[in-house]
């Protein structure tokens, strides 16, 4: 016994290889360029257009959130990752003066020789001997350097609030390591009486050896 169908549906019977480009067509009465005759024999393109129109429907009746995720990606998802760059870049900074001394000084045990740049020589002006000597012996206290030089009655010229000043002052040549530096002005710049103390340093390009060794022992904590 074989299935009927109402007259409706066989009047809106339709095969699939015509697509929907010839769906309009035969709505027109036949006219236009997809019209094609019912009877007619499907050909060879007409199989790969209909393979296209089926493609196509899948996609049009796929979940319009999954398509716009996977064109657009939502903003809040990039987040992570510049996170994570921002820590990267934040730990690198902090650590990049550690990790500059370690290599300078490793390069220095594998050649034998010193690596310029590992040992500083710190400049600081003060008003009077007497401070000048209290900051050397504070700063040698605190393993902050290994030696410091104190040049009396040196004659500065300055501005200074829009004048020019002339004072005499004592200069402290203290020789330190690189890598101590930034402690070692904390904490002249705490102690010391100006407000803006004349403070700079000047990396050891060359040095004799045993010198810089004892450079070295002067400065390491018990």
């Amino acid at each position: 016994m074989s299935p009927s169908f109402p007259a409706s549906s066989t009047l809106s019977f339709r095969p699939a290889w015509l697509g929907p480009g010839r769906a309009v067509g035969q709505a027109a009465g036949g006219k236009g360029r997809g019209a094609r005759a019912l009877g007619a024999h499907p050909s060879a393109s007409d199989f790969a257009q209909a393979a296209v129109a089926v493609a196509c429907a899948g996609s049009v009746t796929s979940d319009p959130m999954d398509r716009l995720g996977s064109r657009c990606p939502l903003p809040g998802s990039a987040r992570p990752s510049i996170l994570i760059c921002l820590l990267i870049l934040t730990a690198s900074l902090l650590t990049y003066p550690v990790l500059r001394t370690l290599s300078l000084q490793l390069l220095s045990i594998v050649t034998g020789s010193y690596v310029s740049g590992m040992y500083s020589i710190v400049f600081v002006n003060c008003p009077n001997e007497q401070i000048a000597r209290d900051i050397a012996r504070a700063i040698l206290d605190k393993k902050l350097a290994a030696s410091v030089n104190i040049l009396p009655k040196a004659s500065s010229l300055y501005y200074w609030n829009g004048e020019i000043e002339e004072a005499t002052e004592v200069l402290l040549l203290i020789k330190t390591k690189t890598s101590k530096i930034h402690k070692l002005s904390s904490y002249i710049r705490l102690v010391h009486p100006f407000e803006i103390p004349e403070l700079f340093s000047l990396p050891m390009d060359q040095g004799d050896v045993d010198y810089l060794r004892w450079l070295q022992e002067g400065m390491e904590e018990e």
